[in-house]
């Protein structure tokens, strides 16, 4: 079992270098070209991440450090291309940006849409994939799916698989040779990636982005000349502070029909404390107690997904290296290293609920 982890823009060398004596052995990053952004605009992203350098390398010279440091340490290093889908106009770029990887030689994609798996092989693209969570591959007939047609490498199980499910997927695909990998830190999706297209849209008044205690507030689409709101911020910020300007119409428009106040919540733990408080910004959700049966199920990869998270980085992979080579990690090692028990105590903070008595 190995950790993998998400790389940024603002990873240098030196960085990868230290993740890796923390117990990273794999990284993976995305690559948006400037001249990307500047034809599509940072809503739209090949991989999942938007905002530019706040999640992505948009430079080649600098993805090429980042991918000889990680071979450098020993590493692997793959790039995700795992956007939902794309569409036919971006398949030239899409195509002129792996032919620049490729000369990087990577590992291997990380890859969620089926056309764009057909593309790289038609583009003739041999090296390994890996099935993005955003390619929702639930059971085994669907990563076989995906097998026939393709050179996989490695499934990401899906973040709402329970521990149960994730042991028959993968006793059930013994017969191939596949990696597995699962999400052990970071956010729980709740549209389970596949089904997401809020906060990976780039929106920051999102879905996911709004839920308190479990329940949902559903936010409002933006309007149409969202973008005029900003470009006029951006001329004269000052200006907008006054009645009838852009940004107070945009309020307006906003505020017709407010959304309901969060409920009061109905968990006795759910943020009891400043433990509880400081604990979820730094794991936001948490898998430490599932290692030890992750490990015995045959799962491969500990992912920690935290491109454009640039506090608290290194305490995570250290905190799931000490778990992960522990002989016996149980539910009360990993709750000790994590010292909040009122984080602990809320079963919202769990990717896989455990029992206390396992």
């Amino acid at each position: 079992m190995f950790i993998t982890f998400g790389l940024c823009g603002s990873d240098t060398p030196e960085m990868i270098a230290k993740y890796a004596e923390l117990g990273a052995k794999e990284f993976f990053a995305g690559f948006v070209p400037r001249a990307w952004l500047e034809k599509y605009g940072w809503e739209v992203c090949p991989n999942r991440r938007p905002l530019g350098s706040s999640y992505n390398y948009m430079q080649i010279e600098d993805l090429a450090e980042a991918r000889q440091a990680a071979k450098k340490a020993g590493c692997r290093f793959n790039l995700a291309l795992n956007a939902h889908d794309n569409g036919s106009e971006r398949l030239n770029d899409l195509r002129a940006l792996v032919e620049t990887v490729e000369k990087l030689e990577p590992d291997g994609y990380i890859v969620a849409d089926p056309a764009l798996m057909f593309s790289l092989k038609s583009w003739g693209i041999s090296r390994a994939l890996h099935l993005s969570t955003g390619a929702g591959c639930f059971n085994s007939a669907a990563v076989r799916f995906y097998c026939r047609h393709f050179n996989v490498q490695r499934v990401v199980i899906p973040r709402k698989v329970t521990l149960r499910e994730v042991r028959t997927m993968v006793t059930s695909l013994k017969d191939l040779k596949l990696e597995f990998e699962v999400m052990i830190i970071g956010y729980r999706c709740h549209f389970n990636d596949e089904n997401c297209h809020s906060i990976h849209s780039g929106a920051r008044c999102n879905l996911c982005g709004d839920v308190l205690n479990g329940h949902l507030q559903v936010s409002r689409r933006f309007p149409d000349n969202w973008k005029d709101v900003v470009q006029a911020m951006y001329d004269d910020p000052y200006g907008q502070l006054v009645e009838g300007s852009a940004l107070d119409e945009f309020r307006k428009t906003m505020n017709k029909e407010p959304l309901p106040p969060a409920p009061v919540s109905d968990t006795p733990y759910f943020a009891r404390g400043m433990d509880g408080v400081v604990t979820r910004a730094i794991y936001h959700h948490c898998g430490l107690c599932a290692i030890k049966e992750l490990r015995d199920i045959g799962v491969d990869a500990l992912k920690v997904p935290l491109r454009g998270i640039d506090s608290f980085k290194m305490q995570s992979i250290s905190t799931v290296y000490d778990v992960m080579t522990a002989e016996n990690p149980t539910p009360e090692y990993c709750r000790r290293l994590v010292n909040s028990p009122s984080f602990c105590a809320d079963p919202q903070s769990c990717y896989y609920h455990v029992p206390e008595a396992e």
